[in-house]
């Protein structure tokens, strides 16, 4: 099928959907096409706040008309389709499952519309506003809804005082006075009104002031200024004394092993005096030093709302307990309060047993086993103890066979504690946050093996710091990550290979990183959001340190316990925007951006100027990035990428020490289980340094731009709520090739061809979103 075809045939279905939206109103109703707003203002008198205004009032007609999707009401088309169904078949499904039923003219109540944006509208400050409605018809079968507004003048604030007696609360509330919402000359708003509760009510909370609540503050209103208004805020007469009272902890007590068959038993249980809190723990099944710095509420200390909550989040974040319930009750005639954890913990031992299969488009099938053993409860203290085990084999069962080998088979180990506390050689630090600092260890082996090509063995270790600062701000420090890879059985035919291919022989090739890396991360991803970020950044450095250490060699390399050791600092930035365009629809974007930079004389290949370890370097191409590439196929630089047809496709090891990459795609979701993507995948990887004949693949400004490769294809997703499953079919748009400039395809698509579709079509299926 042509691009022309395809044209065709898009303007056809428009043109389809454009006759049938109306098929299923009824006679003598109207397809319901939305509203619009009229102000009756010049625009150079309207607020600067015109748009939030408007999209108030939007959020809050009602109905809202069928749901479109570039233009098109999809599931209205969709539902439209189909019959009055009479059983489970396709008339059901596209009558109740994936279409949608036309929105109706009579559905809509105008006077009730009207009288909502009116509130609406004075509860911004507008208090003398008009709204008008009208229907307008927009031919025989659909008609849409026109408000009128005639907004007056809106209100500001001419004064804020704060009425106030001469208890310990209202001194309080005047002290706080100077962090009010509400400041003189600014619009009156009923929604800043009500956080003014809320910060009042959160900072008596945080002064020991435990049953006020926001209900009894309220904000008086005298509008007979003209076109102002001025604001008593004041507590409400006849508020309870327990709510003007400040509480004192009078005792603080945590129950770590909870159950309901065990109350009347736990409570009479003798609690073990801990100085600032007690525990009733009879089988003795955590170490005090678990709650020492989980619980922030102290005996004999005022009663701050701000310890409270943390003293709840960190005992849900120790990932011990599966219940956290936290009591508290006034002692009589008292100013005293008495706090209770009840805690259920989880079993302290799990195994999980996992079994995965694959299968390549190259032939190749294979299958994976994974054990994994958890304690949550190492040595009492909460310390979570990891310990995996995986095997997995790879065998070629069709297609064209490879030139090395067919099979291949890996085991891999590892053994990880993490405990939730700081770990410091010198002092002992333990943040005032809700979330519970964690220090891990880790030890891993993995052993791959190609028999007739090579066996490669790798180890890590690592220790590190894990911490959460704000909601969406996380930290991960490594100071100490070692790796060392050691490639042993060499066969003859692949020492030939690695001569020929420069980049091979440094993959499978010894290596040694005494390195430390750290991660920062922000993430305020929320369904709800209409834009919200993913950022992330990373630097990685090795060698600096070991230098120190290390002792110098006739050649003038470096050596620590005897063994060369890689030198080089490595950095990248992943920023991801997400843009909420409509309730089932998204449009995504990513930049990634990596450099590193190799230095020292210790190189795999004394014969190629120095590079990144290759674990370490920068790989393009496959499902998470350039989707119309194989993964590791593409560049570096100017590189043509391997032939699609080609029998070495296992041996792809295309990498670099810079990469760019960018990416764009709209999600639409469909229904509940399924969604729909369009995407533009471009970037490229290339070489920081490279021997003359091979200036090709190295990063230059002046023509980076000629070497980037672009892909586009379409996805399809399908969410069973714990997984989703993607499909995404991709084709290249342009390919960076030596020499020719920008090479564009898109003249030479043809998904009617079946040669161009075997030669130019990616498959991916992955699991979960690509970014």
């Amino acid at each position: 099928m042509t691009i022309r075809q395809i044209r065709i045939l898009a303007i056809g279905l428009v043109l389809l959907q454009a006759c049938s939206t109306t098929r299923t109103v009824p006679e003598g109703d109207r397809l319901y096409t939305g509203h619009d707003v009229t102000w009756k203002q010049p625009k150079k008198d309207r607020p600067k706040d015109i748009s939030t205004i408007q999209s108030g009032i939007n959020e809050r007609v009602r109905p809202s008309p069928n749901r479109k999707f570039l233009g098109m009401p999809f599931k209205l088309w969709l539902y439209n389709l189909g019959n009055e169904p009479k059983g489970k078949g396709l008339n059901h499904l596209l009558r109740n499952k994936w279409g949608e039923a036309p929105v109706l003219l009579s559905q809509v109540r105008p006077k009730r519309i009207t009288n909502i944006v009116e509130s609406y509208l004075e509860d911004n400050g507008y208090f003398q506003v008009m709204v008008d409605d009208s229907i307008r018809n927009q031919g025989r079968k659909k008609a849409s809804l026109r408000l009128t507004v005639e907004p007056n003048h809106r209100y500001t604030i001419h004064r804020v005082r704060f009425d106030t007696d001469t208890g310990v609360i209202s001194k309080l509330i005047i002290q706080m006075a100077k962090e009010t919402l509400l400041k003189p000359n600014d619009f009156y708003s009923l929604d800043r009104i009500k956080g003014e509760r809320e910060r009042i009510h959160n900072n008596l909370k945080e002064e020991g002031f435990y049953y006020f609540t926001p209900d009894y503050m309220i904000v008086q209103v005298d509008s007979t200024l003209k076109g102002q208004v001025d604001l008593y805020v004041k507590v409400k007469p006849g508020t309870p004394s327990t709510a003007l009272r400040q509480y004192w902890m009078r005792s603080v007590e945590v129950f770590p092993n909870y159950d309901l068959t065990r109350d009347s038993t736990l409570k009479s249980v003798q609690a073990r005096d801990y100085g600032g809190y007690k525990v009733v723990d009879p089988d003795s099944l955590f170490k005090p030093i678990v709650f020492d710095r989980s619980v922030f509420l102290q005996e004999d200390s005022l009663y701050r709302i701000s310890s409270h909550n943390i003293t709840l989040q960190r005992l849900v974040n120790l990932g011990a307990f599966k219940f956290v319930r936290g009591n508290f009750r006034p002692l009589r005639d008292s100013s005293l309060l008495a706090a209770r954890f009840y805690l259920t913990p989880y079993p302290k031992r799990s195994l999980q047993f996992e079994v995965s299969g694959t299968s390549k488009s190259n032939g190749f099938v294979g299958s994976q086993v994974k054990i994994s053993a958890r304690n949550r409860n190492l040595q009492k203290k909460a310390n979570i103890l990891e310990i995996n085990l995986g095997g997995g084999f790879e065998t070629q069962v069709g297609g064209k066979t490879q030139t090395y080998s067919t099979n291949a088979y890996s085991l891999n180990a590892e053994v990880a504690l993490t405990m939730p506390r700081f770990y410091t050689p010198f002092i002992r630090f333990n943040p005032r946050t809700p979330y519970v600092p964690r220090t891990r260890v880790s030890l891993g082996y993995e052993l791959l093996r190609r028999p007739n090509m090579y066996t490669l063995n790798a180890m890590t270790a690592q220790y590190g710091y894990i911490w959460k600062q704000t909601k969406f701000l996380d930290h991960t420090l490594y100071p100490i990550a070692i790796t060392y890879t050691l490639p042993s059985n060499l066969s003859d035919t692949f020492k030939v290979q690695q001569e020929l291919d420069p980049a091979l022989k440094q993959s499978i090739a010894k290596q040694f990183i005494l390195g430390s890396n750290y991660t920062l991360t922000y993430n305020n991803q929320d369904p709800f959001r209409y834009h919200s970020f993913f950022g992330q950044f990373n630097i990685d450095v090795a060698g600096n340190l070991a230098g120190l250490i290390a002792t110098k060699q006739e050649d003038g390399t470096k050596q620590v316990f005897r063994q060369d050791f890689a030198q080089y600092v490595r950095l990248s930035a992943d920023g991801r925007h997400y843009w909420r365009l409509a309730n089932n629809l998204r449009w995504v974007n990513r930049l990634f951006l990596g450099y590193g930079y190799a230095y020292g004389k210790y190189v795999s290949d004394p014969t190629q100027p120095a590079t990144l370890p290759f674990i370490k370097q920068f790989f393009t191409g496959g499902s998470n990035s350039i989707r119309a590439f194989r993964a590791r196929t593409l560049g570096p630089g100017a590189k043509s990428p391997p032939d699609p047809k080609s029998t070495n496709l296992l041996l792809a090891n295309a990498a670099g020490d810079v990469k760019l990459e960018f990416n764009s795609e709209l999600r639409y979701k469909v229904q509940q289980l399924i969604e729909l993507a369009a995407f533009v995948d471009a970037g490229n990887i290339w070489l920081g340094r490279a021997k003359p004949e091979n200036q090709e693949q190295v990063f230059a400004m002046n023509r980076f731009y000629k070497e980037i490769a672009v892909g586009s294809g379409l996805g399809l997703r399908i969410d069973a709520s714990i997984l989703l499953v993607r499909f995404d079919v991709a084709f290249p748009l342009r390919k960076p090739v030596f020499q020719k400039g920008f090479l564009w395809l898109p003249d030479a698509i043809d998904i009617g061809d079946s040669k161009w579709r075997k030669e130019n079509l990616i498959l991916n299926i992955a699991i979960g979103y690509p970014f």
